[in-house]
């Protein structure tokens, strides 16, 4: 009887061990949700391409070329600070605004505050800082300037907050976008999307998804692309991770991500 008694209890205690080790080795399940992560992404990327649409658009004024008007949503407060360098048709620098202008070499540091509405209806603040370097190039034939094509790159780091109603997520973004042949007919009055070109960014960022009780961080890297040109409204396709998402250049808003 007593033998019998310490094999039970020597089974009892090895199930309770086991269990103990089982509980400790199972983390809770993470915060942050690859999805969501994906969807937010896509939010913040489409803005910065947007912003960069719009500075190579507004570029062109500053070189002194007829231009349309600055397209930065009405929620925004952008400011700009440039430099510009004009050259001939022989490379020689020449004074901007004159029609002896072949290319315009600038210079564009911006920053604005954030504040949208994300592709999953989550609201979004935040801080965006860049600086851009944009080669903007006069195309002709015959003696009839035609269009104006863009070259060029913006980097700079971004912080972006979605209130969630369980979880705030919050991104510290370091983006590269490099802004390929982005080329716009004119008349430009009539003409104020890219009618050929891409931008591609690159975005490496650190993630924090934080609840009422914990906080759960990961960093991950992102390429976003946008092919122009866009329809008559400013809407374009966005790709990111083998998904599709519409980005309207005017609002900024990114949505229907599929």
């Amino acid at each position: 009887m007593k033998s019998r008694t310490v094999v039970h209890l020597a089974a009892a205690a090895g199930l309770l061990a086991l269990g103990a080790c089982s509980e400790s080795t199972s983390p809770s399940a993470s915060l942050i949700d690859q999805t969501t992560l994906t969807t937010d992404v896509a939010s913040s990327s489409g803005d910065a391409i947007a912003a960069d649409v719009q500075v190579v658009s507004t570029d062109e004024g500053f070189a002194g070329l007829a231009a349309p008007i600055d397209l930065a949503p009405a929620t925004d407060s952008v400011s700009y600070t440039r430099v510009r360098t004009c050259y001939d048709s022989t490379g020689t620098s020449t004074a901007c605004g004159t029609s002896a202008v072949r290319k315009a070499a600038l210079f564009v540091s911006f920053s604005w505050a954030r504040h949208d509405t994300a592709a999953n209806g989550a609201v979004f603040l935040g801080a965006v800082k860049r600086v851009a370097y944009d080669t903007l190039f006069r195309n002709y034939t015959g003696t009839t300037e035609t269009s104006r094509t863009h070259d060029g790159v913006s980097t700079g780091t971004d912080t972006t907050s979605f209130a969630g109603p369980n979880v705030t997520r919050t991104y510290d973004e370091a983006g590269s976008d490099s802004i390929d042949a982005v080329t716009y007919d004119l008349p430009r009055s009539s003409n104020p999307w890219p009618i050929s070109g891409k931008i591609v960014r690159a975005v490496s960022l650190h993630a924090t998804f934080t609840s009422a009780t914990r906080s759960d961080t990961t960093d991950v890297t992102k390429r976003v692309e946008v092919d122009f040109p866009p329809d008559n409204e400013g809407n374009v396709v966005l790709k990111i991770d083998g998904k599709t998402c519409n980005l309207n250049l005017v609002t900024h808003h990114v949505t229907n991500c599929q």
